[in-house]
């Protein structure tokens, strides 16, 4: 059984896990004193908390969780940056960054709402269009009722970045997707409807 200061810590990385939609797990050993000051600089900047736990704890507080399969990533030194919005990206993007010009720092992968995610996978995550051209994209493609695309937005946590990466890679290729159908205005509604009576009456007679 953990002892209270373990448990404490526990405790403390259930919430920010709770409290966020992303985190972004690193390796940091042998990076220097000035590179983690620069490095924790830019994080705080956007917002983003990065904090150093023992594999062990980040472990425990995974499993409280329901987080599966996080222990392939809790190997060596481990540090959490943690986003603080429903912004996926930028803590993604300043690690990958940092580590293209520090090659201490490495990124071992993330934890995506309930779901690990790997290193291709947070790659993905960069490269992914903006917000708005996803929604754009998404919107464009309907050929049934908005209530498909409603339930694509609200697909389980684990199955976003599949749906993200397919959104990019059509992207990437080029295709385009036909536009949803113009919906009839109050009149036309109402012509139709005309129509349809006058059709009734003669079918009548």
């Amino acid at each position: 059984m953990p002892t209270l200061e373990k448990q404490s810590t526990i405790n403390e990385i259930i919430d920010k896990l709770n409290s966020t939609k992303i985190v972004i797990l690193t390796e940091f050993q042998g990076m220097s004193v000035a590179e983690d000051t620069e490095l924790r600089k830019m994080l705080r900047k956007s917002g983003i908390d990065y904090k150093v736990y023992k594999n062990t704890l980040v472990k425990q507080a995974a499993d409280h969780l329901g987080v599966v399969g996080i222990e392939k990533h809790l190997i060596g030194s481990t540090a959490l940056a943690i986003g603080k919005s429903d912004d996926l990206i930028t803590p993604a993007k300043i690690i990958k960054e940092f580590s293209s010009k520090h090659q201490k720092l490495k990124l071992k992968g993330g934890i995506l709402g309930n779901k690990v995610i790997t290193s291709d996978d947070v790659n993905t995550l960069i490269n992914l269009p903006p917000r708005e051209v996803i929604i754009s994209m998404l919107l464009g493609g309907m050929q049934s009722p908005l209530s498909k695309l409603l339930s694509v937005l609200q697909a389980p946590m684990r199955d976003f970045v599949t749906v993200l990466k397919a959104i990019a890679e059509k992207n990437g290729t080029g295709e385009t997707t036909s536009a949803p159908e113009e919906a009839q205005s109050p009149e036309d509604d109402q012509k139709s409807m005309a129509e349809s009576n006058s059709d009734q009456q003669t079918t009548e007679s």
